[in-house]
């Protein structure tokens, strides 16, 4: 038997009136398995407890005095449909909890078929291995070149050498050579410079010690400075002379 919100509203508690709204065909469509989950064991503890409740208030009614008994009273009838109803309220939440779990186990078979009907990383990862050994081939005449070109080398390496040492050397005994010249050519140079420089001393080493006069020094007015020595520097220095005396005859007229 279905029961309607109208038969249960006076019946139920405000929490349990709750899970019956839950349990009706639009509202339990957005329950998620969780709350799903939670629903249920709430009910099942409510199920559980109506039927116990019943099964005492009947066997209380049997055991009474022959006076007292009476047929069951509103209480047990009270009772006994609040069981019936969490009762269906928690068939309602099992059935759309098993479906919700079911389509969750299709989607996963699902999504896994897809990722299994595709293979083609595992073909592709098997083809490049196989492009190595070509690069391998292809590799080897350049190496086996290199190396005929490493052994042919040395044979002009040597001649290069030869011809730069050979140079080499050359070029140092040329200079060598230019070094030897400027210096045989210098020393003459600095004897008769030495030569130039000594003064000639009359008479011999004696009168030289003495401090005898060189034959070869000039006169006192040519060894003055030269520059005042020159005609030009001479008029210069007498103008200059006959301004300063001038200059003192004025002084001395005052």
């Amino acid at each position: 038997m279905s029961y309607t919100l109208r038969q249960v509203q006076t019946l139920l508690t405000k929490p349990e009136l709750e899970l019956f709204q839950a349990s009706r065909a639009n509202a339990i469509k957005e329950l998620t398995e969780r709350q799903l989950s939670s629903k249920i064991t709430r009910t099942r503890t409510l199920r559980a407890k109506y039927r116990d409740l019943y099964q005492r208030q009947t066997v209380k009614t049997q055991k009474g005095p022959a006076a007292a008994r009476r047929p069951a009273g509103n209480d047990n009838n009270r009772t006994e449909v609040k069981a019936d109803v969490m009762q269906e309220v928690l068939g309602r939440f099992e059935e759309r909890l098993a479906k919700v779990q079911a389509d969750a186990t299709k989607a996963a078979a699902k999504t896994a078929a897809v990722k299994n009907s595709k293979p083609a990383p595992a073909k592709s990862a098997a083809k490049k291995p196989a492009a190595a050994p070509k690069t391998t081939a292809a590799a080897a005449p350049r190496k086996k070149a290199a190396k005929s070109a490493t052994k042919a080398l040395p044979a002009e390496a040597v001649k290069a050498a030869a011809v730069k040492k050979a140079s080499g050397a050359r070029k140092a005994a040329s200079k060598a050579a230019v070094k030897k010249t400027a210096s045989s050519s210098a020393a003459p140079a600095k004897a008769s410079k030495t030569a130039a420089n000594t003064p000639k001393v009359a008479g011999n080493a004696t009168a030289a010690a003495q401090g005898a006069v060189p034959t070869t020094q000039p006169a006192a007015a040519s060894r003055g400075n030269p520059i005042k020595a020159k005609p030009v520097n001479k008029k210069i220095q007498a103008s200059g002379q006959s301004r300063t005396q001038a200059a003192q005859a004025k002084r001395d007229s005052r």
